[in-house]
């Protein structure tokens, strides 16, 4: 009689960001056939020791009978949404020599194009998981030359989710979660969090509830985030942008802003207070090429670090200056009217009234204003905290964007509208 023989080993699973999970997995005779928590190290580990469920799935997924179980090489070239491929399986030796030798044609020729761009381009699918987790093939990669590791699998520098290259070009981050176990209201449009964001993030949500943080998530389908928010507003789908727009035209247009908003970082710390040409680009100093500022003490434009007493943020000056365009083109322009970029703002938005969005999204114009009155009020304009011994702006408040809101159609608009926000 056979004796079966079971160990238990240490692993962690990262098929996603949200991971790594620790977990052990319990293997009878080279089978795992369960997995388990790891509650020793609850005070090591953000998820304190818990595996999210889709851990749990691994092993219906590694014995799945009608799983892959070799390479595939596609005998149809004709691509299109009634061509069948036609996949054949073939031998790992011929997969790599294939591969091999097609890397090797490219080498030959050079490993970039006339443009500067990589010919070879590699994703791995593995939604988020990055290369460091992946063995020595990406290595190899690396080791070739000029590659793109980025080719929109997540494992790369960016997911491509519009978020994350509009946050990378706006503020070189992404921005795309919030301070959890400080805020005190989110702003979630269609983003599923509780459903998706891991042990960690689902715990944390939690005990962000407890403590009194409110939650609104706006979206078509009442899905469990929803379900477990102190509000549910449900929307038209893709008509978030005009939602958020009817948020910022409630905040801007309907009150007084410089009651509402943070005026001085307005002024200071962004590019509010810049002239701006009429091509759409700053107005600079000809000299420095440093974008203009009016300031109102002196009644004389500035460049933005100079000693500026009162900085202009609406309205419109006659000033002299040069724009800059993309390609370096260059206007010269002499005593001409500009307006501060916030003033361009200020009229950018005003078409878009709470009544406007009320008409695209199906949402009551009462409850967009309702909104932004429980933005603002938990903003806390003026406030500090500490953190690490650092003083910072208090702002317990966030947006969130789905990855069906934020990409497609629309998924600009609200990129946009969030960081605005």
């Amino acid at each position: 009689m056979s004796v079966s023989k079971k160990e238990k080993i240490k692993t962690f699973c990262y098929q996603c960001v949200a991971g790594p999970d620790l977990m052990e997995v319990e293997v009878e005779n080279g089978v795992a056939t369960r997995i388990e928590s790891l509650y020793g190290i609850q005070d090591a580990h953000p998820g304190g020791g818990r595996v999210c469920v889709k851990a749990f799935g691994l092993v219906q997924k590694t014995y799945n009978p009608d799983r892959l179980k070799g390479p595939l090489k596609r005998t149809n070239p004709k691509k299109g949404r009634d061509e069948d491929p036609g996949f054949v399986e073939i031998s790992w030796d011929e997969a790599l020599n294939t591969i091999a030798k097609k890397i090797k044609s490219i080498q030959g020729d050079g490993l970039v194009d006339k443009s500067g761009y990589p010919k070879i381009a590699a994703s791995f699918g593995g939604g988020g998981t990055p290369t460091q987790y992946m063995g020595t093939f990406p290595a190899l990669l690396s080791a070739l030359g000029k590659v793109d590791l980025g080719f929109g699998a997540g494992q790369g520098v960016k997911c491509y989710h519009s978020e994350h290259l509009y946050g990378e070009l706006w503020h070189r981050a992404f921005i795309v979660a919030p301070d959890t176990p400080r805020v005190n209201y989110i702003l979630s449009c269609g983003h599923n969090g509780d459903a998706a964001t891991g042990v960690a993030g689902i715990w944390r949500h939690a005990d962000a509830r407890d403590r009194g943080m409110k939650r609104v998530q706006v979206e078509p389908h009442l899905s469990v985030t929803g379900a477990v928010s102190a509000e549910w507003i449900p929307i038209k789908p893709k008509t978030d942008a005009a939602f958020l727009y009817g948020v910022i035209n409630s905040i801007l247009c309907e009150r007084n802003w410089r009651d509402v908003c943070d005026t001085a970082f307005l002024s200071e710390d962004t590019n509010s207070p810049y002239l701006v040409g009429p091509n759409g680009y700053y107005l600079r100093d000809p000299d420095s090429k440093k974008p203009l500022i009016f300031d109102l003490g002196d009644n004389t434009a500035k460049v933005f670090d100079e000693q500026i007493t009162d900085a202009a943020m609406t309205g419109d000056y006659v000033v002299s200056g040069i724009e800059v365009g993309a390609d370096d083109q260059i206007w010269e322009h002499d005593k001409i009217e500009v307006k501060t970029a916030f003033q361009i703002l200020i009229e950018h938005i005003t078409p878009y009234t709470p009544n406007w969005a009320s008409k695209e999204c199906d949402i009551p114009e009462t409850q967009i204003r309702k909104v932004a009155d429980d933005f603002l009020s938990n903003a806390c304009i003026g406030q500090t905290v500490t953190i690490e011994g650092q003083e910072l702006p208090y702002r317990p408040v966030a947006v969130l964007l789905g990855k069906t809101v934020n990409n497609g159609w629309g998924g600009y608009n609200c990129c946009w509208a969030r960081t605005l926000l």
